[in-house]
């Protein structure tokens, strides 16, 4: 989806070590969480054990150029809500002229199933991030990639976690909680669903490392506002 941005340059222009940080999703009761210890079956999905495996770590890849999953959760429709959900992506290019793409991770919202949803989606190693629209199978781009703010980034294995903050039309998308964009849209009515993506570099030869240790949507508050 993104590839004039990710060129090779991007690789060496360094990368702005971030902490690990704890899991802390803003909000107040946890209305749905996942720690994938399991797959649940909610999620619509299968562990492609080649490729993927569930253990006390979450859910990790070892995916080869091009592999993308996408999930939409049938825990239940949420229409004001805080969603939250902590990635690590890991990832060496070994051929410079054959990496123009990054892996990226993204949280889905306002989904009526896998043909209909937004997708606030970052690609940590070179800091940039997109909101994407998939309608009737058709993929708009409200957002095109650009650079998190302050021009941040993320090495290899370090955990960060994404959320939105979901009003009405309106979310906030926000990295380790601070607002990257406000963003208004065409929310479903009586509520949404939730998911994520995982994406391999689309290019190149290497594997993409990922992993999704946990997953919150929680009741929206006054203070996550």
């Amino acid at each position: 989806m993104f590839k004039s941005l990710l060129i090779a340059a991007a690789l060496l222009a360094g990368v702005f070590v971030s902490p690990v940080t704890a899991f802390a999703c803003e909000g107040g009761k946890v209305l749905m969480e996942d720690n994938f210890n399991k797959l649940n079956r909610a999620w619509g999905v299968a562990v492609d054990p080649k490729l993927e495996r569930i253990d006390g770590d979450g859910l990790s890849t070892d995916y080869p150029p091009g592999t993308v999953k996408r999930a939409i959760s049938q825990w239940g429709f949420f229409d004001n809500a805080v969603v939250c959900a902590a990635y690590t992506v890991s990832y060496r290019c070994t051929d410079a002229d054959r990496c123009e793409t990054q892996p990226y991770v993204g949280l889905i919202v306002w989904g009526v199933d896998l043909e209909n949803y937004y997708a606030f989606e970052v690609a940590p190693l070179v800091g940039i991030y997109s909101v994407q629209r998939l309608q009737n199978n058709k993929w708009l781009t409200p957002v095109n990639w650009t650079a998190l703010p302050g021009n941040r980034k993320f090495a290899a294995g370090d955990k960060f976690e994404l959320s939105a903050v979901m009003k009405g039309n309106l979310v906030t998308f926000k990295v380790n909680d601070r607002p990257v964009i406000e963003f208004e849209a065409m929310a479903p009515e009586g509520g949404s669903l939730v998911g994520f993506e995982i994406a391999a570099a689309q290019t190149g030869t290497a594997k993409s490392q990922l992993n999704l240790s946990r997953y919150e949507v929680r009741e929206l508050t006054a203070e996550s506002q």
